[in-house]
Order: C-alpha cells, then structure tokens, then sequence
C-alpha cells in the first residue's frame, strides 16, 4: 500500500453494500506467457491435504477478521514467508514488478487469495514512485481501463482490487467512476486501503453496484513490534465489537514475526480468520475462488531456495 499519507491510522467503520451482486467464483488461470524470473527460483512445495482451521466453520454470528498483506511482487520469499504462517490471509499483488508473475502463480498453487494492488496517484509527488501502471486522475476514462486492464491480466485470479498509494486519485469520483465500471463488469469488488481519511472510493463503488469494504486498522503502519502486537489485537477488539474488521499490513520482517508470534492467540481469540472476500459475500455464501484454509510451513520452506545466493537443491 506504500506510505501514502499521515492519515495512515485513521480508522472508520467498515462499509458493504448488502445488495451488490457477488464477485463470480473462478480458479485463478495460468498466465499466457509469464514473465522470465530475473534468477532461478525455487517454485513453493505443493501443499499437502490438511485439516481445515476455524475459518471454515465459523459459528454463526461470531465475529470476523480478515488480514491483507500488500506489496507482494517484488520478491517470490515474501510469498513463501506469508504462507509459512498457516493463517488463512489473503495478500494483495502489485503487478509488473520483478517478482509479480511468479507470485501469482504460486499463490495460485497454495490456494491463497489474491488481490490486485493497483498503483494509484498519491497526493503528494514528492519521493513517491507508485510504479507501473499508475492510474492517474488526469487519464482519460478510456486510457484509465485500459491501463487498469493491464494491470489485472498481470494478476489472474484476483478477486478483488484495493489501492497502492493513492491519495488524490481515491479523492477524485470523476477518476474512480471508470475504475468501479470495470470491477463491475468483471464482478471484482473493492477494497479501500484509506490512505486517505477523504477517501471517496465506497461511495464510488456503492453507485457502481460494486460491492466494497474498507480498512479498519493499519497493522503496521509503524514498524515496532510492540505496536504492531497492538494492533492485531486492536483488530479482534474491533471485530468483536462491530462483527468484523479488516487490517492491512505488508510482508515486513517485523509484521511477520509479529503474526507467527500470536498465531495461537489469533486463532484461539473467539475472532475467525477469514480471507478478506469472505466479509463481502452475503451470509452463507460460498467464497469466490481459492482461499487458504491452512498452509503448514513445510509447505512454504522451499520458498528459501529462491532467495539470492542459496543453493538450488
């Protein structure tokens, strides 16, 4: 989601729209032709069949949690990393960088859901590079779907999308109205990651008929552990309150302690842990595509291979 904005921590109630149709349910396909990997990797060991964890069977009315971790692509280890924890989160793919297509294809494999981060413009220019493929306001409504149409064939299998950076563009409803035409006709929904407390993209997306939610807590948007700790409980607190909550964090060495350090308390906290999709279906529905239900680590170790400089078995 990239540093987007001081209002980093702002936090408002989740929003859905109870009426707007479900994303459709799809397997995410193969890329056509996939990028060429910059160095020989070790592609993720294929998980085994393992019993399902709380996230499947949810008591009725009990309250809900999803966790999102974004700026996956720019190595396959984040991935490997992120499936090693066993949790049922879903991560949120920047496309076109070195290792996006990689990404998604192991994702795919592991049964672990996926979301498009689109890069999109922030309010201030200054130091901040959202990357290829950024959706500016200045775009036309043609050349902005097109652009936003790139983007998605570089992440088959999304689900949903929800912003990188951002600022000004999720500010601006004449420059969301075309992004929330293709979600619609593609049955994607949105998630906004609110790096801006002006953000204007629910009310974009509900006039769409888009279905939506929104971040509740930025898990990370400190580095230090111990405020990190806090806030994963402040996201079951939330959830207990409210039903359901949505944290964001990224594949930061210090947020991925920090999960395999509470995994216990996380699933024995009385909050299920579900992927994100499964706050905006309706009650009772199925989830679209693949979700991780569970993905034991040994499923995941042979993601070290692909780091620099380790041997290749």
């Amino acid at each position: 989601m990239g540093n987007d904005s001081t209002t980093a921590r702002v936090e408002r109630r989740t929003v859905r729209a109870p009426t707007a149709p479900a994303p459709r349910a799809s397997q995410p396909p193969a890329p056509s032709a996939p990028a060429r990997p910059r160095r020989s990797a070790t592609p993720l060991a294929a998980a085994p069949a393992v019993p399902k964890t709380p996230t499947a069977a949810a008591p009725r009315g009990a309250p809900r949690a999803a966790i999102v971790i974004d700026d996956l692509g720019q190595r396959l280890e984040d991935l490997g990393q992120v499936a090693r924890l066993g949790l049922p989160l879903s991560i949120a793919v920047i496309p076109h960088l070195p290792a996006s297509a990689q990404t998604v294809r192991e994702a795919g494999r592991l049964g672990i859901e996926m979301l498009l981060h689109q890069p999109m413009e922030p309010r201030e220019e200054g130091g901040k590079n959202p990357g290829e493929g950024v959706l500016l306001v200045s775009m036309a409504p043609g050349a902005l779907r097109e652009q936003l149409r790139r983007s998605l064939d570089a992440v088959p299998g999304a689900v949903g999308v929800n912003n990188h950076m951002g600022s000004r563009f999720t500010e601006d409803p004449a420059a969301l109205a075309p992004l929330m035409v293709e979600l619609k006709e593609r049955g994607l929904f949105w998630l906004d990651s609110r790096t801006t407390a002006a953000t204007q993209g629910g009310d974009a997306a509900r006039a769409a008929g888009v279905p939506e939610i929104e971040r509740d807590v930025f898990i990370d948007a400190e580095r230090d552990p111990d405020f990190i700790r806090g806030q994963l409980r402040r996201l079951l607190e939330t959830a207990r309150a409210r039903g359901t909550a949505v944290g964001i964090g990224h594949p930061r060495p210090e947020t991925l302690a920090v999960l395999e350090e509470l995994r216990g308390e996380l699933l024995a906290s009385g909050v299920t842990l579900v992927p994100v999709s499964w706050l905006v279906r309706p009650a009772g529905t199925a989830p679209p595509g693949p979700a991780l239900a569970a993905v034991p680590a040994r499923a995941a170790q042979a993601a070290s291979a692909a780091r620099p400089g380790a041997a290749t078995p």
